[in-house]
């Protein structure tokens, strides 16, 4: 399928990545002569106001135009000074991201986000592949970690477009993806009970 450059522009970034915040993360597929990345998540999704929460919420984001992968695998006990680099490929980067055993993608930002996090541990990567040598539109960053486990992965992709299919392969838009997020975590901040998910703290 091809898809015009520059989907995501103008469109409600911030409203995506509340979507995707504390979604689980079941694995990362690269199509690296494709220029596509497809990874597997649970998301928190409400159908609608007062309607209850779909029992399949596993979506896939298909991530296009991608010019290049990067990824920091390391480990840190408490009492290390630096972190270690652990040796990772992208085709074992589906590997590494299910041995976290579905692990949620924390935070509020994953799509064009600033560099801040990129600057820390940029420096500390496992590779960084090219795929492709244009300039890709947008980024997308999400980390890795669970309990007490010293390790911790980040990954950075370089993308031009994104497509989100539902676990029937129905496509789903932009709109009706972050609209579902964005029920989930209101119903969660108003101590609505369909919003309620283990390990995600209830609200103040």
């Amino acid at each position: 399928m091809n898809v015009s450059r520059g989907l995501l522009d103008g469109m409600d970034t911030a409203g995506l990545n509340v979507a995707l915040s504390e979604a689980t993360c079941l694995g990362l597929e690269v199509d690296a002569p494709a220029g596509q990345l497809r990874l597997g998540l649970e998301v928190l999704t409400l159908p609608a106001e007062q309607g209850t929460p779909t029992e399949d919420s596993r979506v896939k984001l298909t991530f296009t135009g991608v010019s290049r992968v990067a990824a920091s695998l390391r480990t840190q006990n408490w009492d290390d000074v630096d972190a270690q680099v652990l040796p990772l490929q992208l085709d074992g980067l589906d590997e590494a991201i299910r041995s976290f055993g579905g692990g949620r993608l924390h935070g509020w930002e994953f799509i064009d986000l600033d560099d801040s996090g990129w600057a820390l541990w940029g420096e500390l990567l496992s590779f960084d592949t090219t795929i492709d040598d244009h300039e890709s539109a947008h980024v997308m960053e999400f980390s890795q970690e669970e309990g007490i486990d010293p390790r911790e992965l980040d990954v950075r992709v370089w993308f031009d477009n994104v497509l989100i299919h539902d676990s029937n392969g129905r496509e789903i838009s932009l709109a009706e993806f972050i609209a579902g997020g964005k029920r989930w975590w209101a119903a969660h901040d108003a101590g609505d009970p369909r919003a309620t998910r283990p390990g995600i703290a209830p609200p103040l």
